[in-house]
């Protein structure tokens, strides 16, 4: 039976795609300001312990997307996000009504396994219906409108606190996951007809998955596309500690943060009238090249310098890392979905699986080095940049 849904046109299905992967990134960058507080509530006595009620959301993410995306190759498109949904909401209620810190992980690593199907299947439905760089060219648009979550986020949380506690943020996020349901189910069409769709046996998941597992370019790109997220989580962990407590910024610490997201956004955008041009690799080569260098001059300046510097240098610096990763971003994971087309479902899990899981590790591990200071941050970003180099230039070769 077809779909009674009329088709959306590029520019709502660019917004629709935006705002609903924008509920994993509203979960993550809403609820930076309350940390302190609820670092306070459960008598957290390390300040980096603060630091997993972000990194466990990308846990139960690593997971979920290996589940999710899989089941969109069976099940269609729509139905795992409409799942994922409802396990997000499951997630945020425990979190709301948390009585220990325990209890608030265990909500958001819900969160994140239910999340990831809202996350990682708008991939799969831009793979249905666009191929190569038109695929990179849209998704870097996608990504442009969705970096503006991350720019009011903060100021939103922000905004809650003022009238109410920490937990009227996850009633906040609760009502916006069903306002992006609804419009996703109203609005949407199913892009993976009945006859595409792939009997679910374990044999059959398993010769998906040893398709993507056995293509070098997905393989290489997925753990290129995990470094590149470590980084990002590093940062995303530890900027309620850089901005609020090491430069001392209070309040004002959610302008910042969005303004650094914006850069990110206009990266994304410039990107997507790059990529057609100058093609994946090429950007991804010279945005690994500059950022790597930026932080290795930065690194000098701080070590220089005692590890105190001036605010402006690191915004600088911040300015400079996130267009370089805004450039990454969209290119790397295009890339590595390239040539399992056949399989998009399958292989946005194995990707998604993955690269979070160690990107989260390598995130706990530069997080862990916090200690009032931003050498480890910029340290770790330099380091990141070396394996992405090597791979991205050798596989253009």
């Amino acid at each position: 039976m077809k779909s009674t849904i009329k088709a959306l046109s590029r520019k709502e299905y660019i917004i629709l795609m935006s705002v609903i992967i924008s509920v994993e990134a509203l979960a993550i960058d809403a609820i930076l300001p309350a940390l302190s507080f609820m670092s306070n509530e459960f008598g957290l006595g390390e300040s980096n312990k603060r630091q997993f009620i972000v990194s466990s959301l990308f846990v139960g993410y690593g997971f979920g997307v290996l589940v999710f995306g899989i089941a969109s190759d069976t099940l269609g498109r729509k139905r795992p996000v409409y799942i994922g949904f409802l396990m997000f909401l499951i997630g945020t209620l425990v979190a709301i009504f948390a009585t220990s810190f325990s209890m608030l992980i265990f909500g958001r690593v819900l969160q994140g396994f239910g999340v990831a199907g809202p996350q990682i299947i708008p991939t799969a439905i831009t793979r249905d219906l666009y191929k190569g760089r038109g695929m990179a060219e849209i998704m870097s648009l996608i990504m442009m409108v969705f970096m503006m979550v991350p720019a009011i986020a903060p100021l939103i949380g922000q905004g809650v606190l003022l009238f109410t506690n920490w937990q009227g943020i996850f009633v906040m996020l609760a009502v916006y996951a069903v306002f992006a349901l609804t419009w996703f189910a109203m609005r949407q069409p199913e892009t993976l007809a009945p006859k595409d769709r792939v009997p679910f046996s374990i044999s059959q998941v398993w010769g998906s998955i040893k398709e993507v597992l056995r293509n070098k370019r997905a393989m290489k790109f997925t753990i290129t596309e995990g470094l590149a997220f470590g980084a990002i989580l590093a940062y995303l962990s530890t900027a309620q500690q850089i901005f609020q407590e090491h430069f001392q910024l209070g309040e004002k610490f959610p302008l910042y943060f969005g303004a650094l997201a914006l850069v990110m956004m206009a990266a994304s955008f410039i990107n997507s009238t790059l990529v057609e041009k100058l093609g994946m690799h090429y950007l991804v080569l010279r945005g690994a090249i500059i950022l790597f260098l930026a932080s290795s001059i930065y690194l000098v300046f701080i070590l220089r310098n005692d590890s105190s510097v001036p605010f402006w240098s690191f915004l600088i610096y911040a300015s400079i890392s996130y267009f370089c990763l805004g450039i990454l971003f969209g290119n790397m994971h295009s890339l590595a979905m390239e040539q399992v087309g056949e399989v998009a479902g399958t292989a946005a899990s194995i990707i998604g699986f993955v690269s979070t899981l160690y990107a989260v590790i390598i995130a706990a591990i530069i997080g862990s080095f916090y200690n009032d200071t931003i050498t480890p941050i910029v340290f770790g970003f330099a380091l990141l940049m070396l394996p992405i180099i090597y791979i991205t230039w050798s596989d253009q070769k």
